[in-house]
């Protein structure tokens, strides 16, 4: 995600060749991010979530999940904040576009919900998560099509990326979902993970899905006629990376087996990918003070200042993450003594940012003024 997000952002429009082998492979292996990581975030929660074994109403990980659900959303809308912006009174549709984090969120939610129906219907969970996930692929071509100008924009950004949104629910929950059912099998039959059958299995579905799914789509869609096969069959990035995901949970599971002692620093950065992405978020993109990377740096740099920027950019994050408790535990303290202080300096500089701001409007807005009847009288 770090040097994906990195390149993406900073290297030059001009070495960006799908022709070049390297860029391409790049480009390929950046594609798959984003399906794992859905993916992912529903095995695990699923499997947390059955884990638990108590009650709905008494299953700590329902009460995490909602909390969590609801947080990532605002942390999505929070992160998206440009603070010089705001303190102009300037609205802007990056504000209310929707993210990686929006989405997480809410599939979270949807798992929930989906557990809540299985469990009050007596539906089979698994089942109910792998047609959720079926239909939200379905669907995707019609809702990407739909004109949706009649929704209020806040969300319009849920539907359609038409305004400034990176990611929409649909259909990126559906992997989410389909992760679920992982999730459930490897709760039901924790022993697949340490055998072969499972991974041999995944590898074949992620062969199938790469070289047959096409004509899988276009069989379906002469069987029943309905044109959202079709339009999939032409457009098959959602099951083509749905096979990819699978090679790579395969691999995944592979790893786990031969690699015993995995470092502790491994594990703490993969169990800190929020703090991960949130500081990322504001230093790559300049969210919040409109000062990061990107605005010194976007689409500007060379293959190797990019490699090496990306791999300072990792490291950086490897540091963090291995200072988190000392970081964590100075700011904390620092909060506890500084907070009404800090509130109060904060309230100033706003103040004080507005008055001037206002005041060198004024002025240009006398000084455009003044240049126009002179230009006026001088015929």
């Amino acid at each position: 995600m770090l040097q994906g997000h990195f390149t993406d952002t900073l290297l030059d429009v001009a070495y960006r060749d799908p022709a070049n082998p390297i860029y391409s492979t790049w480009s390929f292996m950046r594609g798959m991010t984003a399906p794992i990581f859905f993916f992912a975030s529903g095995l695990i929660f699923v499997f947390l979530l059955l884990r638990d074994g108590r009650p709905f109403r008494e299953n700590e990980r329902v009460k995490k999940g909602l909390r969590r659900g609801i947080s990532l959303i605002f942390i999505g809308y929070i992160l998206r904040m440009s603070f010089p912006r705001l303190l102009h009174l300037k609205f802007y549709n990056g504000l209310i576009a929707v993210d990686v984090l929006h989405c997480i969120g809410l599939a979270l939610l949807v798992l929930i919900f989906t557990y809540l129906v299985s469990r009050r219907l007596n539906l089979s969970f698994p089942v109910m998560l792998g047609l959720g996930g079926a239909l939200v692929f379905f669907f995707e071509p019609g809702i990407k099509a739909a004109n949706w100008d009649s929704v209020p924009l806040l969300f319009r950004n849920y539907l359609t990326r038409d305004y400034g949104s990176v990611f929409t629910p649909v259909p990126w929950v559906g992997y989410s979902m389909l992760g679920g059912v992982l999730g459930y099998i490897l709760h039901r039959r924790p022993q697949l993970a340490f055998g072969q059958w499972l991974p041999l299995a995944l590898v074949a579905a992620g062969i199938l899905m790469h070289f047959q799914s096409d004509k899988i789509l276009l069989n379906l869609y002469n069987l029943t006629g309905l044109e959202n096969f079709r339009a999939h069959a032409y457009n098959n990035y959602l099951l083509f990376r749905l096979g990819h995901v699978f090679l790579a949970v395969a691999v995944f599971i592979w790893i786990a087996q031969l690699w015993k002692n995995i470092p502790k620093l491994l594990l703490r950065v993969g169990s800190e990918t929020l703090v991960i992405y949130e500081v990322h978020f504001v230093l790559l993109y300049s969210t919040w003070f409109g000062i990061g990377l990107s605005t010194f740096w976007y689409r500007s740099l060379t293959p190797w200042q990019t490699v090496i920027g990306a791999a300072l950019f990792e490291l950086f994050f490897i540091l963090m993450i291995a200072n988190i408790d000392m970081i964590r535990s100075f700011n904390w303290k620092w909060v506890r003594q500084n907070a009404p202080l800090a509130l109060s300096w904060v309230q100033a500089k706003a103040i004080v940012v507005w008055r001037v701001a206002r005041a060198k409007a004024v002025r240009l807005y006398n000084r455009l003024a003044y240049g126009l009847q002179k230009a006026k009288a001088n015929g």
